[in-house]
């Protein structure tokens, strides 16, 4: 009786330790039921408690596959989606016979691909957007989207010593290091549309007037602060406050098919320094010179002779009040006056200057909020007001824009996922192009404006 009951306390023990540590010693159950010291029913419970067991573990383990199956895949190459935006527009101004201001379409499709070689090329990059050539609208520049391929470029560091102060040279087409918004990726952009100094709008309809013709500076498609080119940068970081860049680029743009495609033999010299006296606040200061050319200039009719931008900005995210970010950017710089070729002559002609060069000035100003707890968690409000002057030569032509926004982030999405459904309303409102000019219902930076869109990015 004794070794039957010593047997039995034997067995529950062995039960207890089998359910216990059932997942790191899985056949421990079946070795004590074949010694008899389990009977049929304790061995069926054990192993009903294995398999209990050893379920979470076989979901982190088919977790951990899908997750190996992510494009992280090394330093060496990586891809990703840097953003997919579904966008809705609904705008108050009349449409024109044949096309709606009313629509859902796909704004962007960027995928992203990058990667290191090894030190001395520590970074390649390209971006191709698979919605560039059909989300033409007249808040987008027409001229901006008329190719896939949106960036290429590569990090190069000639001299590993020389870190950080000659922290790396960027070969390559990419966002010009100037200002923040311009050389901000869309896909961390907090507005649907970008501000007025890197996204000024044409004004080809919806004014009329013995001044719309075409000769004031608000007429034309202008890249104020252009966001991309073709150029070498020098980038340098002497101390942890200071970051530099210097460059030399093509100054027309990013090159493209048909008559986009950069032509000026003369290049473009660009410069920010970025100071940060402390963790959660920076402003810089940022200039663009350099000559240009009105053909296939993007940029207003820009005019044979010498430009400039100079554009100054900051941002502060106080430590003391989580969620809260202020940003701002002042623009201004000067055109030289478009120029026409001598009537009448063949082959290489003189130009003639046919109009006055323009002062533009733009800024913008913004604050947002992020709520990190309570029942507002993961919700984002903001608002942004912003001027932009096409011509200081000209009166009644401004354009201003009030945006408000919210943004909501699904935050329990994986990781690599970073997805948020944007809400914006856009009161917009536009002097004109001139003295004597009417603005009508067709112009769409003249009525107001509700966007909806879906973000997602994948990396």
């Amino acid at each position: 009786m004794r070794h039957k009951r010593l047997a039995s306390i034997i067995g529950m023990a062995a039960l207890a330790v089998a359910i216990l540590i059932g997942p790191a010693h899985a056949g421990l159950a079946d070795i004590l039921y074949e010694k008899g010291q389990l009977t049929k029913e304790e061995w069926l419970k054990a192993k009903a408690a294995e398999e209990k067991a050893m379920a979470p573990v076989e979901k982190v383990s088919e977790w951990q596959k899908k997750v190996s199956k992510l494009p992280i895949l090394s330093d060496k190459f990586n891809i990703g989606l840097n953003v997919l935006q579904v966008q809705y527009l609904n705008n108050e101004a009349q449409a024109t016979p044949g096309n709606s201001d009313n629509r859902l379409f796909i704004r962007r499709a960027e995928l992203i691909a990058w990667g290191k070689v090894n030190d001395y090329f520590p970074r390649y990059h390209m971006l191709a957007d698979f919605g560039s050539l059909s989300n033409v609208t007249n808040n987008v520049n027409s001229g901006s989207n008329n190719q896939i391929l949106r960036e290429a470029y590569m990090d190069v560091v000639p001299v590993l010593s020389l870190q950080p102060y000659l922290d790396r040279i960027r070969i390559g087409q990419y966002r010009i290091p100037v200002g923040i918004e311009g050389s901000t990726s869309s896909g961390l952009i907090d507005f649907v549309n970008r501000n007025y100094i890197t996204s000024a709008p044409a004004t080809t309809g919806g004014v009329t007037g013995t001044a719309a013709a075409g000769t004031l500076g608000a007429t034309g498609s202008v890249d104020f602060i252009p966001e991309r080119d073709i150029y070498v940068d020098f980038k340098s970081k002497p101390f942890e406050q200071l970051e530099l860049d210097l460059g030399i680029m093509n100054g027309n743009g990013i090159n493209s098919i048909g008559n986009s495609v950069d032509n000026n033999d003369q290049k473009d010299f660009f410069g920010r320094a970025r100071v940060k006296p402390r963790k959660d606040l920076f402003f810089s200061m940022g200039t663009i010179q350099g000559y240009g050319t009105n053909l296939n200039s993007r940029n207003g009719g820009r005019g044979k002779g010498v430009v400039d931008r100079y554009i100054t900005d900051f941002q502060w995210k106080p430590d003391f009040i989580p969620g809260l970010w202020l940003q701002g950017e002042y623009a201004w710089g000067h055109d030289a006056p478009p120029v026409t070729a001598n009537a009448g002559c063949v082959g290489a002609c003189d130009s003639t200057v046919t109009a006055p060069g323009q002062e533009r000035t733009a800024w913008y100003v913004y604050g947002k909020y992020l709520f990190q707890s309570g029942l507002l968690k993961d919700w984002e409000l903001l608002a942004r007001y912003e001027e932009y002057d096409p011509s200081r030569n000209v009166s009644e032509d401004m354009l201003y824009r009030t945006t408000f926004g919210i943004n909501y982030y699904f935050a329990n999405l994986p990781p690599k996922v970073q997805a948020k459904l944007m809400l914006n309303y856009e009161i917009r409102r536009h002097a004109g192009n001139g003295p004597g000019t009417v603005v009508t219902g067709l112009d769409e930076f003249g009525r107001d404006a509700l966007i909806l869109q879906l973000h997602v990015r994948w990396f």
